[in-house]
């Protein structure tokens, strides 16, 4: 039975990710390889209707759900996205929710930003800050956070600052929370690991570590007292968690 133990296919791609395993590792989400990769992708994205199940988009749908049913009658579905790249969640909304007019701000980073401000319409805006954001939006009705709050200087305050928008519904995807006291962590990733989707040609993996602050988990739940309910919550493996609340009636 050698078929159990070796397996040629998967020794063969093992050998093959050698190259890219020990190549200098690129750091943080200012590298002009990462953000041309999820640009790419993003751009890939757009031709296609599928979900990525792997960033949550099911959860992201949901969400959106529940904050369209709060929203004021006739009025844009108004949605800050707080690390929304280069607007794949953006386009998730409107391939799911045709009819909908929405509002649209991303926060993101100054790299970012400038690779993708040639995709914003008069929906969608970038942003380098939540008060810039805020003041395009007036009422938010889902702040949607993926896989962004750990690479912030303090993932706390930067909680507080968005949860004082008083959105309507809030969703955090994929934290990386620690269950004991907050503290700096390493995040250790490939480069195709990145991004929506498939891997456009011309791309080499590389391995890619972030500097990431793991924020108490028990500090984050009461950073939403008294204000929300939280709706549900999921984890994956221990390693990443998500967070759905909305504001509390009365």
């Amino acid at each position: 039975m050698p078929g159990k133990y070796f397996q040629l296919q998967r020794y063969v791609g093992r050998l093959r990710r050698l190259p890219a395993a020990f190549a200098k590792p690129i750091t943080g989400y200012e590298a002009e390889a990462l953000t041309e990769l999820v640009y790419q992708k993003t751009l890939a994205f757009n031709r296609i209707t599928e979900l990525d199940l792997g960033m949550g988009s099911e959860r992201l749908l949901l969400a959106l759900s529940i904050a369209l049913g709060e929203r004021a009658p006739g009025e844009p579905a108004r949605v800050l996205d707080f690390g929304g790249a280069c607007g794949v969640h953006y386009k998730i909304a409107t391939l799911f929710f045709p009819d909908v007019e929405f509002r649209w701000a991303i926060v993101e980073t100054p790299a970012v930003l400038q690779k993708s401000r040639s995709l914003g319409t008069a929906s969608l805006k970038f942003y380098e800050d939540i008060a810039s954001a805020k003041l395009w939006l007036g009422n938010v009705d889902l702040l949607n956070s993926n896989s962004a709050l750990q690479y912030v200087e303090d993932p706390l305050r930067t909680t507080r600052q968005l949860l004082g928008l008083t959105p309507k519904v809030v969703l955090w995807e994929r934290l990386m929370l620690s269950n004991g006291a907050t503290h700096a962590d390493q995040q250790r990733k490939m480069l195709f690991d990145h991004g929506p989707g498939v891997t456009p040609p011309g791309f080499k993996n590389r391995r890619v570590w972030h500097d990431i602050t793991r924020l108490s988990r028990a500090d984050f739940l009461a950073a939403h007292e008294p204000q929300y309910t939280l709706r549900c919550k999921a984890e994956d493996d221990g390693h990443f968690s998500t967070y759905l609340f909305s504001q509390r009636k009365g």
